[in-house]
């Protein structure tokens, strides 16, 4: 018994971090599949309600709108890692631009810091909100046309 957990462990320990690059990918792949609970994984404990948010706007798109989003394509075209920080520029087809994601690494894992600004042009927590957000860009710049929101993907 002791031998097997010695060995689960020795293994788990060896198990190889995600780069920036792969992180990256893995979120803006989820988000284009509407798949939330996994974004979130992917994502600092602090972003958690921005893709919250996010997935409210994105139930309001039209299936023409969604569909061009799933059928993009992603393509990571530079890679800026300082430190516990890293900036990963993303070319997106649908949005026919370059995206910044900020991360960040939390315990010791690569994660995807979001803020609601980037979201939500000129947002300003009120009283009582989460606060706290330290990053500068969010998710991928997007135009959500009925909202002028920023967000992954559309355009």
């Amino acid at each position: 018994m002791t031998l097997a957990i010695i060995t689960t462990l020795l293994l788990g320990s060896c198990k190889k971090r995600a780069s920036p690059e792969e992180v990256a990918l893995a979120f803006m792949h989820a988000i284009q599949d509407s798949n939330y609970d996994q974004a979130r994984e992917y994502a600092t404990k602090e972003s958690q309600q921005v893709i919250q948010i996010y997935a409210i706007f994105d139930g309001r798109r039209s299936g023409a709108e969604r569909e061009k989003i799933k059928n993009a394509k992603i393509e990571v075209v530079n890679i800026e890692e300082n430190g516990d920080k890293a900036a990963v520029t993303i070319l997106n087809s649908s949005a026919h631009q370059k995206e910044v994601l900020q991360m960040v690494k939390e315990n010791g894992q690569w994660k995807i810091s979001l803020t609601f600004d980037s979201i939500i042009p000129n947002y300003t927590p009120q009283t009582g909100e989460v606060s706290g957000f330290d990053s500068t860009t969010a998710l991928p710049a997007d135009t959500a046309a009925a909202n002028g929101i920023t967000v992954p993907g559309s355009k």
